[in-house]
């Protein structure tokens, strides 16, 4: 009552101005919402214009029959991830009763909106508020749908769905309704791995897409909806359930008698299944770790991955992939499976030490399983005495030894348990002491746990976060010189860590891809220039190579199992089941060239009672690493190391003790020369980068300035 007063009041007041201030001051707050809203909801409308306008859709059909491809370390195409990919086939190869069925359901104003259907968004929402049932589809119009799986991400935003609406309309600017079908059904998922209205068929149903009937129509129309949910294998009476829905819309829309619908209703879906898509692509277990480091570290769904044409971009060597399969391939260099003993499981990597890059992986003996389980990349195991190198020796030359230090080889107690290890075959040398390269060679446990305890636990456990293993703190004691560690490593992690020595004592973090671009060459992912990290310095990597060469050689715990084309250095590693059983659970062969750094394991999945690696391997793992080593000689450029063995070396002979000043000196002068060399050329590098950000933004701000004249 009071506005209807104060409205009166202002047209009979004899001032017309004070009545339009009036007036003015009422609605004034209403007038800026409103105002405020429309000048919001132009800009927004204008920004997704823009974006749909420099999307380019015109090559949208192109690239949804793109395969994703694979790219080796020199650019050659490694192969395809087609396994996921679908069959694309021409609209006229598929069955009229799949065509009208998808429309009935998911668009029925199909031919005759320009994208973007309003009636069908209000039917949608009236069936919505009074019954909450979306069996006859929802707002987004096939179009729609096709944009949002061919450019966008799946989350359920505001601003999503306006970019798809626009994008949509976008897309019907270029493409007959014909043409956006086609797409859309060579593009649908249909759950179970497989993309595509021909996949699908063959997939479920045995049978060309070009065959399918009403009810078959039904069912994959009804997966579109879930496909995790709604599909025959996973579940078979939701998807019968579905199949149903979607059969009395056929009726509904005069598509089919209600006689027919009865009889398809009542009929069980012909289920075969008796397609499996293609996936035993070239390379398995190295495109199993592109996959996984794409969705980690690029961020890409899987499902985008397989359909939308991506370039990647990796660091494969295909020469030493092949090297690495062939030596897999001599089966009768591993026992066996006999029925009920288990089957000998293996893992190796290969990389490219100067550049961190994995060249080559096999991540299983067996049957491969389709993004499986990958021991070269998820498994980890405790890496016995292949973690002296890193935790120790290497250590040990920091702080003053040399290659030719005499340390004790005697069996006594360490630390408030009294830890008194054996050597593995329980022998001392009569003296009591050998010299450090010796130790190595021979995988003394006596002098590893003696330098471990006289340089520090945490020494050590820093050291080998350098080389990127990250120790917990229920393993930083004394057996840690041993490699007992409860959480192991990956096999990954051993390649990468020894690749420091190969490379002067600087470590890269390993990596399998360099860059990844969409179906339009547009760099989607870039990790061109990864984290270096100095490990060491390059003398001392120097002085750890010439002792492991001795590991393949006459003074070696793995003499004869190196190259016969060859020189390698490296290190060996076991693990026993127990302290008390010591029969072996794994084994370990490391090797490494100025080339490449290959990290073998053997070993069992599981331990079953009464059974070993001893009793089902009993001639151990030489000689397929001897098989896989020469492989990848050939294979490489051959660089000769510029070191002999510690034993061919003449080296001062002092013992620690000795160490003089000027050596210490020196030795810290070689290391902040390699980190700046190494590390703190990054840090300029970045510092550069920053400053030419912050100059381009200062820049951008005065020439956008908009001037009041």
């Amino acid at each position: 009552m009071q506005s209807n007063h104060k409205w009166r009041q202002a047209f009979t007041n004899s001032n017309f101005w004070q009545s339009f201030k009036t007036l003015w001051h009422y609605y004034r707050g209403w007038k800026v919402l409103i105002f405020a809203g429309m000048l919001l909801a132009l800009i927004l409308s204008s920004y997704m214009v823009l974006l749909a306008k420099t999307t380019d859709v015109s090559t949208l059909q192109e690239a949804l029959k793109a395969q994703t491809v694979i790219y080796a370390d020199d650019d050659t195409e490694a192969g395809k991830l087609n396994s996921q990919k679908g069959s694309y086939i021409t609209l006229d190869q598929i069955a009229q009763p799949m065509r009208e069925t998808l429309i009935a359901t998911e668009d029925r104003r199909f031919y005759e909106h320009n994208g973007f259907d309003t009636l069908g968004i209000g039917r949608a929402f009236v069936r919505l508020l009074i019954n909450r049932n979306t069996s006859g589809g929802g707002g987004s119009t096939l179009t729609q749908q096709l944009a949002k799986n061919a450019f966008l991400s799946q989350d359920q935003t505001l601003q999503r769905k306006l970019k798809e609406l626009f994008l949509a309309m976008e897309i019907e600017k270029v493409y007959d309704k014909d043409q956006i079908l086609e797409m859309y059904l060579n593009h649908a998922y249909f759950g179970n791995g497989v993309w595509g209205v021909e996949d699908a068929s063959q997939k479920y149903f045995g049978h060309s897409a070009s065959s399918l009937d009403w009810d078959e129509a039904a069912v994959l129309t009804g997966i579109l909806k879930g496909p995790s949910i709604f599909n025959p294998i996973d579940d078979y009476e939701a998807a019968m359930d579905r199949r149903n829905v979607v059969l009395g819309l056929l009726d509904d829309q005069d598509l089919l008698t209600q006689e027919e619908v009865g009889y398809y209703q009542g009929q069980a879906i012909n289920l075969l299944d008796n397609y499996y898509a293609v996936d035993e692509y070239a390379y398995p277990y190295y495109f199993d770790a592109v996959i996984d480091e794409a969705i980690a570290k690029a961020d890409i769904p899987e499902t985008d991955l397989f359909s939308k044409g991506y370039r990647i971009y990796t660091n494969m060597n295909v020469a030493y992939q092949s090297a690495l399969d062939q030596a897999y391939d001599n089966d009768w260099m591993f026992p066996q499976d006999q029925g009920d003993q288990a089957l000998v499981q293996s893992a190796s990597v290969v990389i490219t030490p100067k550049t961190g890059g994995v060249a080559a992986i096999y991540g299983g003996r067996g049957q491969y399983t389709y993004r499986g389980f990958n021991r070269a990349t998820d498994m980890r195991r405790a890496p016995g005495s292949t973690i002296k190198p890193l935790a120790i020796y290497s250590l040990a030359l920091e702080n003053g030894y040399n290659v030719h230090s005499q340390v004790p080889d005697v069996v006594q107690a360490y630390g408030p348990d009294n830890y008194a290890p054996e050597n593995y075959d329980r022998q001392t040398d009569p003296s009591g002491q050998v010299p450090l390269y010796y130790a190595l060679a021979q995988s003394k446990n006596t002098s590893a746990v003696y330098l471990l305890d006289h340089l520090g636990i945490g020494q050590s456990v820093k050291k080998l976060k350098q080389f990127g293993l990250t120790i917990p703190q229920s393993d930083q004691n004394l057996t840690m010189a041993l490699g007992a560690l409860s959480k192991g490593v990956t096999v990954e992690e051993m390649a990468s860590a020894y690749a420091a020595f190969a490379n002067k004592g600087v470590r890269t973090d390993s990596f399998f891809i360099r860059r990844i671009e969409d179906a339009n060459g547009k760099v989607v992912y870039s990790n061109e220039k990864p984290s270096k990290h100095m490990a060491m310095t390059a003398n001392v990597a120097a002085d750890m190579t010439s002792m492991m060469l001795e590991t393949y050689g006459a003074n070696g715990t793995a003499y004869g199992a190196g190259p016969s084309n060859g020189q390698i250095a490296g290190k060996t590693g076991s693990t026993e089941v127990s302290q008390d059983n010591m029969q072996t659970r794994d084994k370990w062969m490391i090797g490494y060239t100025p080339d490449f750094v290959i990290a073998s394991w053997v070993g069992l999945d599981q331990e079953e009672e009464g059974q070993s690696l001893d009793d089902l391997m009993p001639s151990g793992m030489g000689s397929f690493f001897n098989q896989a080593t020469t492989n990848l000689m050939a294979a490489s450029p051959q660089t000769a190391f510029t070191v002999s063995p510690a034993s061919q070396m003449t080296v001062d002979t002092n013992d620690v003790s000795d160490i003089s000043l000027q050596d210490s000196t020196s030795q810290w002068l070689d290391q902040a020369q390699s980190w700046w060399r190494n590390e703190g050329s990054q840090y300029v590098d970045q510092a550069k980068e920053w400053g030419q950000s912050a100059w381009s933004q200062v820049q951008s701000f005065f020439e956008n300035i908009q001037l009041p004249f």
